[in-house]
């Protein structure tokens, strides 16, 4: 870069302030400092030999990589290297040095010390300083001299005055001599046709062939005439037009400073108010938290209540049993019995009341984690509060009446066919688990519906392959057999939605995959002539069992580790239903009372419910198939029943296509 000197100096001694005029000659336009080693381009702008390397370098970097030209950095003029093969960073080298800049420097650098008097200094008077400079006798004079030597012998001779004020005139006129950036020779040339000074040589050399080649001063005595004064005017309109970019260019900045300041100020509010928003919904999200909390509270503090009144008068009875003296005294016996056979019937009673509302109840604050990431779009929010609730098992030390010996009751259909739903339905599957949520498979319309017990439909997902059975995995996954593509789906039920998890694909089976369940970690699967295993993640199946007609459906009995599955016959003492345990198959029911097995389930007791489709009922045996009722039949409207699946005192079941039903679930409940 251009370092600074006498230049600057100068500047400092002038009263105004503005850059003197040397000053601005000497200036580099790109570091606005003092020329180091400038170079003059063909438009006459000189820079820093650097500045100018850098300049051009970064000008044609990227998109201008392969340019052969670069743009003056003043007046933008297009200007091309003398030699264009070279590297970039020396291009700025080629271009001639701006001798005239050079020496200038050079001479305001060696007359940064005072000029003095010649003929003083010949007097012996060394101390006196110069203020004329006389060209005719190349010499320097002081006032006095000038008056009393030179004016007296050369009448016709005006020497220069050299005080700061005309310094600057002085030496370019004194340095105008030379300047040629080649070979150091005085301009004394112009070539129009390519717009450039040169000396002689430059002539010679460069521009013999040139049409238009003139004097220096014959070219300025051509341009001096009109085209100084309207270049001058040019001039004055384009650093009036300059003033006002700047003046619009400053205005520009301080409204953007203001906007800044605005805009800070208003993200500073805005954050502040966000707080206060944030405050009110985290209160509101608290205030739901803890209602909710006090109201689950105060049920589960009723039913101790219930339960401990209860508890301390039975133990009251017992304790008073024991009195030898009331053994005595038969009515007070008979009141003891009383009271007794009330408060026992009272205790199945609290028991069978808590066993239907009896439910877990999670408590859990609900939130986008993409929140926290700073490249999202996600809306800022602070989640909600999600209370579920789900049908609780009571303890299974509680005495209470078993489900073998209880009744079904119808409590509601529910109709699954859906305004989106291009055909009725036909459910092949069904599954209930816990919190009453309801998976129908919806063969018909390719979907897998959910719904809840009360009928309220929450979503569905689309199944594009056939499927068939539906079997409960965990507390909130289900899976379902892909017939064709011999492929299990796993699919999710979490918040009352669906999601499709994996697809496991069961290997070396060649026939349909109809009835599936799931028990320890395997899958077991029902095909048309065969009974399989396979890992829950897939693999080659393993064959348990032949069978001499299909299996649609398969249930687990997961407390004692069996499998029971369905076979769809209507064939006189053909089996009905095969257990599985142990590596070991039972025939446990033969076609009877039920013709036609489809849908069975297990239940927490080890209670078996199978559907007789062509029996038109449903009914319950004990795991080993000696004990058989009928909880339904065609009189209680059940016609050609296909699936069924138990939770808890819940059933739900599904008829088939062929019947006006086909559209609804039935729930009914154990009581």
């Amino acid at each position: 870069m251009a370092e600074g000197g006498f230049v600057l100096d100068q500047m400092a001694d002038d009263p105004t302030g503005s850059k003197s005029l040397d000053t601005l000659l000497l200036e580099c336009p790109i570091c606005l400092e003092q020329f180091r080693h400038p170079k003059s381009l063909p438009c006459l702008h000189s820079f820093c030999k650097e500045c100018l390397a850098s300049y051009i370098v970064n000008e044609s970097s990227g998109n201008m990589a392969s340019a052969s030209s670069f743009s003056c950095p003043v007046c933008r003029r297009d200007t091309e290297p003398l030699n264009q093969s070279e590297d970039k960073q020396r291009w700025a080298e080629q271009f001639p040095t701006n001798n005239l800049a050079v020496e200038m420097i050079q001479h305001i650098q060696n007359t940064s010390t005072l000029i003095m008097c010649k003929p003083c200094e010949k007097k012996g008077d060394i101390n006196i300083p110069a203020k004329f400079w006389c060209e005719h006798n190349k010499s320097y004079f002081c006032e006095s001299c000038k008056v009393g030597f030179h004016d007296l012998f050369h009448e016709n001779c005006e020497p220069e005055n050299i005080t700061k004020r005309n310094k600057s005139a002085t030496i370019r006129r004194k340095m105008s001599a030379t300047g040629c950036g080649k070979h150091k020779e005085k301009l004394e040339y112009y070539c129009e046709d390519h717009q450039i000074l040169g000396c002689h040589k430059c002539i010679i050399v460069d521009h013999r062939k040139c049409e238009a080649v003139t004097s220096a001063d014959d070219f300025r005595d051509k341009i001096q005439t009109t085209k100084i004064e309207d270049l001058l005017e040019e001039l004055r309109k384009c650093v009036n037009s300059m003033e006002i970019l700047i003046k619009d260019v400053e205005e520009q900045l301080q409204s953007m400073t203001e906007d800044q300041v605005t805009a800070l100020e208003s993200l500073i509010d805005l954050r502040t108010k966000i707080n206060e928003r944030f405050d009110v919904l985290q209160k509101e999200l608290t205030d739901k938290l803890t209602a909710s909390f006090k109201e689950e509270k105060e049920n589960l503090d009723i039913s101790r209540k219930k339960c401990e009144r209860l508890m301390f008068a039975m133990q009251k009875t017992l304790t008073s049993s024991q009195d030898a003296a009331l053994k005595e005294d038969a009515v007070g016996t008979i009141s003891l019995f009383q009271r007794g056979q009330a408060e026992v019937e009272s205790c199945k009673g609290l028991i069978q009341e808590l066993e239907k509302s009896s439910k877990s109840t999670s408590l859990r604050h609900k939130y986008n984690p993409d929140l926290l990431t700073l490249d999202t779009k996600t809306g800022l929010t602070v989640g909600e509060i999600l209370v579920h609730q789900q049908q609780r098992k009571l303890p299974t030390a509680v005495v209470c009446k078993p489900l073998s010996e209880r009744q079904l009751q119808m409590i509601r259909k529910i109709d699954i066919k859906r305004p989106t739903d291009e055909k009725d339905c036909d459910v092949y599957g069904i599954v209930i688990i816990s919190g009453g949520r309801i998976v129908v498979g919806d063969n018909e319309n390719h979907k897998l519906k959910l719904f809840t017990e009360y009928g309220d439909f929450k979503c569905d997902v689309e199944i594009s392959e056939e499927f068939c059975d539906l079997c409960r995995v965990d507390d909130n996954t289900v899976a379902v057999t892909l017939d064709k593509d011999k492929t299990l789906c796993t699919v999710n039920v979490r918040d009352l939605t669906l999601t499709v998890l994996s697809k496991i694909k069961i290997q070396n089976v060649t026939e349909d995959c109809l009835g599936v369940t799931y028990n320890n970690n395997m899958f077991f699967v029902g095909a048309l002539t065969s009974l399989y295993s396979v890992s829950q993640n897939g693999g080659e199946a393993t064959m348990l069992h032949y069978i001499e007609s299909k299996c649609l459906h398969l249930a687990s009995d997961k407390m004692n580790g069996r499998v029971f599955a369905s076979i769809n016959t209507s064939d006189p003492d053909a089996v009905a239903v095969i257990r599985l345990c142990d590596g070991t198959h039972t025939d446990v029911l033969k076609v009877g009372v039920v013709n036609g097995t489809t849908g069975i389930d297990v239940d927490r007791e080890g209670n078996v419910y199978v559907c007789g489709f062509n029996s038109h009922n449903v009914i319950q045996m004990s795991g080993d198939g000696t004990n058989v009722r009928e909880l339904l039949t065609s009189s209680d409207g059940i016609k050609r029943p296909r699936a069924i699946s138990v939770w808890g005192d819940k059933v739900v079941i599904t008829l088939s296509k062929k019947s006006d039903q086909r559209n609804f679930v039935q729930l009914f409940q154990l009581n």
